[in-house]
């Protein structure tokens, strides 16, 4: 079968969970026999690679923009004239049987209107709330910004441009319960399918540091960062490993105190081998996540996960076992860890609590 897969964003242009679960997407369903092509972004000229168009757009430099730029943006983004020309002579070169899409900002929501007039399959897969709000973020405490004005105006014009694909999945039952509440994809399938990941499964839990821990993404104060560098400061007994750059790094280096070390960003095999070593991952978010990839990969290497009591988060944690704190609270974290360090080797012994999905997500998309 030939099948399009289409994300905003896609190596080597990547930086969030929605590329990683996008290529794994791409490579299962090649190992399967299927004929596969990518459509993603750029922020250099056009170009196509290895099988990857990729379109020229702002999106990857968006958050260095001036921000009433970044609205004219947005506007422009809803209904991209240019980029659906684009997309529709691929798709018309290529002619696919099946096209599932990701995230679409940066590539336009008139998508999915294109696939339905070429009656071309379409499945999209969910990872953030973007048709909601257009920052794609919530945050705790500050939940009523999906229910202002302004995002309710967007919302019903996000409505009708994403339509109904034939099938939507979802990674978390959370973010389905919040779209189907918006009134999004009333006459779609709608699926909560867990997010692919594969086992790291080589080391046993002798081989951990005991007082090590490990944070790995986005450095900045909505994510939590902050809160670890409070949480640590008073924790000189006990390690921290930061993996990652972002907006808050700096600052979080002047703060830090020598027990907390930053290694930036780093590529997939070398976090996995941190995971192996570290005693437990903290995820320790401050926005409403989805499905967390750092914490299926977290669970594929046995490493228990200390989380925010929040969304996805939550969920995952509730689901696999480990640790829940105070969204925020950087008291209430430093009880968990030390709660953890007590009883890290029954903690240890019953994580996770339920295995992982079956390297089957491929198979399972193609049968919905």
């Amino acid at each position: 079968m030939k099948i399009g897969v289409i994300n905003n964003l896609y190596p080597p242009f990547n930086r969030g969970g929605a590329e990683i679960i996008a290529q794994i997407m791409v490579n299962d369903l090649k190992k399967l026999g299927h004929e596969v092509f990518v459509i993603s972004t750029s922020p250099k000229a056009q170009y196509q690679e290895n099988g990857v168009y990729y379109l020229p757009s702002q999106y990857y430099n968006l958050d260095k923009m001036p921000l009433f730029l970044r609205l004219f943006w947005q506007i422009n983004n809803l209904v991209d004239i240019q980029q659906r020309q684009r997309v529709k002579e691929i798709i018309e070169a290529e002619k696919p049987e099946l096209v599932i899409t990701h995230n679409l900002m940066g590539l336009g929501l008139s998508l999915p209107g294109l696939f339905h007039s070429l009656k071309i399959k379409h499945l999209h897969v969910l990872h953030d709330i973007q048709l909601i709000h257009p920052s794609g973020l919530m945050f705790y405490q500050k939940e009523k910004i999906i229910n202002s004005l302004l995002a309710r105006g967007y919302q019903s014009l996000t409505r009708r441009l994403i339509g109904s694909p034939s099938t939507v999945i979802s990674p978390s039952k959370w973010l389905l319960d919040l779209h189907q509440q918006k009134k999004f994809f009333p006459n779609s399938q709608l699926i909560h399918l867990p997010n692919p990941v594969k086992a790291n499964y080589e080391l046993g839990d002798n081989d951990r540091e005991k007082s090590s821990f490990l944070a790995v993404g986005l450095v900045a104060k909505h994510k939590g960062s902050d809160l670890l560098i409070e949480a640590f400061n008073d924790l000189p007994q006990f390690n921290l490993t930061i993996v990652g750059d972002g907006s808050y790094l700096e600052e979080a280096k002047r703060k830090a105190k020598g027990n907390i070390r930053f290694m930036g960003r780093l590529d997939n095999d070398a976090v996995k081998k941190l995971m192996l070593q570290a005693s437990a991952l903290i995820v320790p978010s401050l926005c409403y996540e989805n499905s967390p990839t750092v914490i299926y990969e977290a669970v594929g290497s046995k490493l228990p996960v200390i989380g925010s009591d929040l969304a996805g988060i939550a969920e995952l944690i509730g689901y696999y076992g480990g640790l829940l704190f105070t969204p925020g609270n950087a008291n209430n974290l430093k009880k968990q860890i030390e709660y953890f360090v007590k009883y890290q080797s029954d903690i240890n012994q019953h994580f996770p609590k339920n295995p992982l999905p079956p390297d089957d997500y491929a198979q399972k998309i193609l049968a919905l």
